[in-house]
């Protein structure tokens, strides 16, 4: 009796010893294959290789990104099913791609959507993924941070585009529904096409322009094949950085507060930064022989006029629930 007490003791401190030792032990190491649609020669990739580095060495290695540039992984329109499935890690798409999953974030899918102001587009990009972070969750998906967009400019093939008159009749390749409907109420035909496939669609004259950001017109070599080129500053679609949900929960909660506060401090400080390259890539393309017509504030105010009923169609389609989201982006701009 006496011998099977002491195993017993003898087993259940050895039990303890093991459990004590296991909760000390470091958290597993988790590394997110994240797929990344544009180059590693855009403006942007410098700033995810930053915010990368940044998550490795403030979560001691626990926690490792691997940047895969240029669509290596998956094709832009498919990342988001493969981040759901788990297939990757995380990936980064534009919100016209979300908005199958979450409607209320088609307030941040249009042209003009945001100012190229730094210090209102963060508080603005803030405020609507508070509303819809946790929209997202439901389906799967964790946003670890969006990222404002500005420096949206209009590639054409054979002509530019200056004032109204000038948009009706063309092609013009965008992104996303509301896009669309936008550029049908500027007399224009919208045209889908993945970021990948644009430069082989304007070089082959499917469509005569593209809808772009600057640094991604210069990153993606466009001005090339479309030189004609009418910088409009402002912003369109929001880029959404996200993991697999399940993946995510792997992450301690200390480690995933890092992430966190990593992916805030990323878009706080490359605001200013971000406005200052797309005014660089502008000039970059020029050197390179683009045309560039730089639209004054009256041509961007009669633009916008003509696109404000949009604005209501898309209320409509989205609902009451995206009310919270509207009233960020009416308070702010």
């Amino acid at each position: 009796m006496r011998h099977a007490l002491a195993g017993i003791i003898r087993a259940a401190t050895l039990a303890g010893i093991a459990g004590l030792m296991a909760a000390a032990s470091p958290a597993k190491a988790q590394t997110v294959d994240f797929a990344v649609w544009y180059s590693d020669r855009d403006m942007y990739a410098p700033i995810m290789k930053a915010w990368a580095a940044e998550v490795e060495k403030r979560t001691q290695g626990r926690v490792k990104i691997n940047l895969q540039f240029s669509g290596a992984l998956v094709a832009a329109k498919d990342t988001l099913n493969a981040v759901r499935s788990g297939a990757v890690g995380g990936g980064t798409t534009s919100a016209s791609f979300v908005i199958g999953l979450v409607r209320e974030l088609a307030y941040v899918e249009p042209l003009f959507w945001i100012p190229d102001k730094p210090e209102i587009a963060n508080k603005i990009v803030k405020e609507v993924d508070a509303i819809t972070s946790p929209l997202l969750e439901k389906h799967g998906i964790k946003n670890l941070f969006s990222y404002p967009s500005a420096g949206l400019v209009v590639a054409c093939v054979n002509a530019p585009i200056k004032t109204l008159a000038d948009w009706k009749g063309k092609k013009i390749r965008t992104a996303g529904r509301w896009q669309g409907l936008q550029l049908r109420a500027l007399g224009a035909s919208a045209v889908a096409i993945d970021p990948g496939e644009l430069y082989i669609a304007l070089q082959n004259k499917t469509v005569d322009c593209t809808m772009f950001l600057s640094n991604l017109a210069l990153s993606g070599k466009i001005y090339e094949v479309a030189p004609y080129i009418t910088y409009l500053r402002e912003g369109a679609n929001s880029s959404l950085y996200y993991m697999n949900l399940d993946l995510w929960k792997k992450i301690s909660p200390e480690d995933q507060k890092t992430v966190m506060e990593v992916s805030a401090d990323v878009v706080k400080n490359s605001g200013p930064h971000v406005v200052a390259e797309q005014e660089r890539a502008l000039g970059e393309m020029e050197k390179l022989g683009a045309k560039v017509y730089r639209a004054s504030d009256a041509d961007i105010a009669a633009i916008k006029k003509q696109l404000a009923p949009v604005w209501d169609e898309i209320a409509k389609a989205v609902g009451p629930t995206g009310d919270p989201v509207r009233e960020v982006l009416k308070q702010n701009m």
